[in-house]
């Protein structure tokens, strides 16, 4: 699931799903990236899993597996009903179901973090422990990671890397308060990993939203929102890695 730079596709879509112009960055070489912030980014990982699903990797087989009808655990499930009234179906495990499950993830990064990949705990809030301490894109806690084996396994092969991070890196200041991590530990390196590795910050939330939905308060009150102009985009992405034959980004 890591990134291997290649030339930026020419992307145009005419409108972001949270109200903004895309612009493509073509002429950035640095996967697939355009080159403002989270809401312009996140398709890269989108698509990523989807090339590591065509290979058979587990994780991402196991995000775009058919909506499971318990809706106490899995984010799609318990988004059923908003999912139907945009008629994206996700009755059947694949890469459509994926797709959808990053729509959700564009949404849930806005809501959480306003897409800054180093955003820290939220100071609000008394969650000063190194397991129970949100960072990122989408401010997980290390204590998510007991919601399946897999978690894990993410945890462990991304350690020390920073895939994807010069892309979020544009146009985010990262200041120390923000950077700060809390505890000591696997939690603590937990909180430094998901803030230096979007990669591994946006497989990691997509898997959990699979398997531990009531970690987001916005997911469990349902206002992280589904665009589908965001469906679009994953959509127009996905195309583009059919029609090349692409299997790592």
């Amino acid at each position: 699931m890591h990134s291997a730079h290649k030339s930026t596709p020419d992307f145009r879509p005419t409108s972001d799903p949270f109200g903004k112009t895309y612009v493509c960055n073509s002429g950035h070489d640095s996967g697939f990236g355009w080159g403002k912030p989270f809401r312009e980014q996140c398709y890269s990982l989108g698509p990523n899993a989807d090339c590591n699903m065509t290979a058979g990797r587990d994780a991402a087989s196991e995000m775009a597996m058919a909506d499971s009808g318990d809706g106490d655990t899995d984010a799609l499930a318990w988004y059923a009903p908003e999912f139907a009234a945009l008629n994206m179906d996700n009755s059947t495990a694949g890469g459509d179901t994926l797709r959808h499950l990053f729509v959700l993830l564009t949404g849930l990064g806005m809501r959480e973090s306003s897409g800054r990949h180093c955003e820290g705990r939220d100071t609000r809030t008394t969650n000063t422990g190194s397991e129970t301490a949100e960072a990122g894109l989408f401010q997980v806690s290390h204590n998510s990671m007991s919601a399946h084996f897999l978690l894990g396994a993410l945890f462990e092969q991304y350690k020390g890397l920073t895939d994807f991070a010069d892309i979020f890196k544009s146009g985010v200041v990262c200041n120390a308060a923000s950077l700060k991590n809390w505890g000591s530990g696997e939690g603590a390196e937990f909180q430094a990993l998901t803030k230096a590795c979007p990669a591994f910050a946006c497989d990691y939330a997509a898997l959990a939203l699979r398997k531990i939905r009531t970690h987001w308060g916005p997911i469990n009150r349902k206002a992280a929102e589904l665009r589908p102009e965001a469906d679009d985009l994953f959509t127009q992405v996905a195309a583009y890695i059919d029609a090349n034959a692409i299997t790592e980004i």
